[in-house]
């Protein structure tokens, strides 16, 4: 009999450089920060501090940068048995710096054919995705024409399972390479793929080419049953089939570092769902996990860039008793 898991996830693992001191510039900056990183990753690095258990589909050069990113992986207690090193490549790379107001600026180095380590992911490392409790893939594994069918199929074998699908949009145009209906076509695909899907209210308008209030009736149209979208410092909406809605108010906290913010909203939402049955939450019950996920992002700006600052169950089940 298989293990059935929390969480089947799929996305990039860089190294991410950051300036120690918050608030400096990448010019300015005497003093740098190396840590593991990319959305996917920070979304899993979260997921495993809130006591959810996660498989990682990803790939890492066979380099040092791979191997310092694999074993913090392995330290947060991740299940790194599909963690690919493809011989011949380099791990990919991002310098990032924020001011403390919001503005961020990113610098990423990934090269096809030298650092460009997810092209080596193959079918098999997409199997069993039938034994896990939610399949989750994101925007940055189905940029690249060789990869998106594998996530494609896996999305599509885990509904056949009756295993809930969520997409999170998390929407780079820039690394893209393609024109925006060529994009527009491929979100669709995911969009429909996904029982659940997360994004901002400038990714609904995107996807849709409306304004986010009239926007997300059409998400609904493209397949999924539960659309949150969220709206930075309006707070966050939850939709569900029948266009049935709530709002749900954000947390004001200062911010120190917000690099991987929504990546960390995600990870609570996820670990809120898991508490009870995706499929079967009411809109209360999505509402109650949105809010888990605002706080869990709330604490992760207010600290710093380490992955070993992000919140633990406890510490945001401790923080909304004393906030809420």
């Amino acid at each position: 009999m298989r293990e059935v898991i929390d969480l089947i996830t799929v996305g990039s693992l860089i190294v991410e450089i950051t300036p120690t001191q918050p608030g400096e510039t990448l010019d300015t900056a005497r003093h740098y920060t190396l840590v593991a990183g990319g959305a996917a990753a920070n979304t899993v690095f979260a997921m495993a501090r809130l006591e959810v258990g996660v498989r990682f589909i990803t790939a890492v050069g066979d380099d040092e940068f791979g191997t310092l990113a694999t074993r913090e992986l392995v330290a947060f207690g991740v299940d790194t048995s599909r963690v690919r090193r493809v011989p011949g490549q380099l791990t990919p790379a991002s310098f990032c710096s924020v001011d403390g107001l919001g503005g961020k600026q990113f610098r990423f180095y990934r090269f096809p054919g030298y650092s460009s380590p997810m092209e080596g992911l193959r079918e098999d490392d997409f199997a069993d995705v039938e034994a896990c409790r939610l399949f989750d893939f994101s925007e940055g594994s189905i940029r690249e024409d060789a990869l998106r069918p594998l996530v494609f199929a896996a999305a599509r074998r885990a509904r056949q399972a009756r295993v809930p699908v969520l997409y999170a949009m998390n929407f780079r145009r820039g690394a893209w390479g393609r024109p925006d209906d060529a994009i527009r076509a491929i979100e669709r695909d995911a969009v429909a793929l996904a029982d659940i899907v997360v994004l901002n209210a400038e990714e609904v308008s995107f996807l849709t080419e409306r304004p986010w209030k009239d926007g997300l009736a059409v998400m609904q149209a493209y397949g999924p049953h539960v659309v949150v979208m969220t709206r930075g410092g309006d707070g966050s909406m939850v939709v569900q089939v029948g266009n049935t809605r709530t709002e749900i108010p954000p947390y004001r906290v200062p911010v120190i570092y917000d690099v991987g913010a929504g990546d960390t909203f995600h990870a609570g939402l996820v670990a809120a769902a898991l508490r009870g049955e995706p499929r079967r939450l009411t809109l209360d019950e999505w509402a109650v996990a949105v809010r888990f996920g605002a706080a869990t992002a709330a604490i992760r700006v207010s600290t710093s860039a380490d992955p070993r600052d992000l919140p633990t169950l406890g510490d945001v089940e401790a923080w909304m008793a004393r906030t809420n």
